[in-house]
C-alpha cells in the first residue's frame, strides 16, 4: 500500500482550528432560496399587542468557551413588515451564541396591528460576519407576521411528516381541539411523546418521540374525527379530514 504526504496549508490549519461559522438551520421549502418561520397572534387574546420571539441560529465550528455575540441586519428588498409598525429589532446585545454550544439566537418584537386579521407581513434577516463568526450558506431568513391561521413551523416535521398529510387550516384547528391545546403549540412537545437520548455522549441531547405513544394520539385523533365530530369535510382538502392524514 502506498503512503501518499500531504501538507495543510495555513488556510486549511485556520478553517478547522479557528474559524467559526453561523447559519439559520431551518428547513427551506420547495421553490425557496431560504428558510422561513412564521408567527401568528391567532391564539392570543386580543388585549395582546406584541411578542418577543427568538430567531434561532446555528454555529458550526468549534465551541467557543465565552457568549459570543453575532449581528444581522434587516433585508429591505425582500421584506413587507414596517419597522415599528410591524417589528422592533431588540438591542443586539441580545445577539449571541451562548458559551460552549452550538445553538444561540436572536430575539425580535413582532407588534400586532388590525389589518393583520387579513393580511402578512414577511421580515426578511440576513446574518453579516463580525469578529467572531464567518457567515455559512444559509444566510437569511423570513419570518412572517400575521393574525390569520397559518401553517406552524413545526408541522413540516416529524411526526407530522409522517402521520398527518397535507396541512390545511382546518385539520390543525381540530387537532389542537381534540389534543387541548388553545395557545397553538405543538401538542408533541411534553415528555409524554419525547423521548431524550445520549447516543453514549452521557449528555440527553438527542430528541425522538416515543413512537407508541405518537400512534396511539393519532389513531386516538382519526376515531374522534369519525366517532364524535361527525368526520368533518375539509374544503380545503376535498376529503373527510379523516381520510387526509397519513398512514400508521
Amino acid at each position: 500500500m502506498a503512503f501518499v504526504h500531504t501538507s495543510c496549508s495555513k488556510d486549511e490549519i485556520e478553517f478547522f482550528d479557528s474559524n467559526h461559522y453561523i447559519y439559520f438551520n431551518e428547513s427551506i421549502g420547495s421553490g425557496e432560496n431560504y428558510p422561513s418561520l412564521s408567527y401568528t397572534f391567532t391564539f392570543q387574546d386580543s388585549l395582546v399587542k406584541n411578542t418577543t420571539y427568538n430567531v434561532p441560529v446555528k454555529l458550526a465550528g468549534r465551541f467557543i468557551n465565552q457568549n459570543a455575540t453575532f449581528e444581522w441586519k434587516v433585508v429591505d428588498s425582500l421584506t413587507t413588515a414596517i419597522a415599528n409598525v410591524h417589528y422592533k429589532i431588540l438591542d443586539t446585545k441580545q445577539l449571541f451564541i451562548p458559551a460552549n454550544d452550538s445553538i444561540g439566537g436572536g430575539k425580535i418584537q413582532l407588534l400586532r396591528t388590525a389589518d393583520m386579521t387579513t393580511q402578512s407581513y414577511d421580515l426578511v434577516l440576513q446574518l453579516v460576519p463580525n469578529q467572531n463568526f464567518k457567515v455559512g450558506r444559509v444566510d437569511k431568513i423570513k419570518i412572517t407576521i400575521t393574525d390569520k391561521l397559518v401553517k406552524p413551523d413545526w408541522w413540516v416535521y416529524y411526526p407530522y411528516t409522517r402521520y398527518f398529510g397535507t396541512y390545511s387550516p382546518t385539520k390543525l384547528r381540530l387537532w389542537l381541539e381534540f389534543m387541548g391545546v388553545t395557545d397553538g403549540s405543538n401538542p408533541f412537545e411534553t415528555s409524554t411523546y419525547i423521548l431524550w437520548l445520549d447516543y453514549g455522549t452521557g449528555n440527553y441531547i438527542y430528541k425522538s418521540y416515543k413512537e407508541a405513544e405518537v400512534k396511539a394520539a393519532v389513531i386516538g385523533f382519526r376515531n374522534w374525527l369519525r366517532d364524535t365530530k361527525g368526520n368533518p369535510y375539509d374544503e380545503d382538502l376535498k376529503s373527510p379530514v379523516s381520510e387526509s392524514l397519513g398512514s400508521y
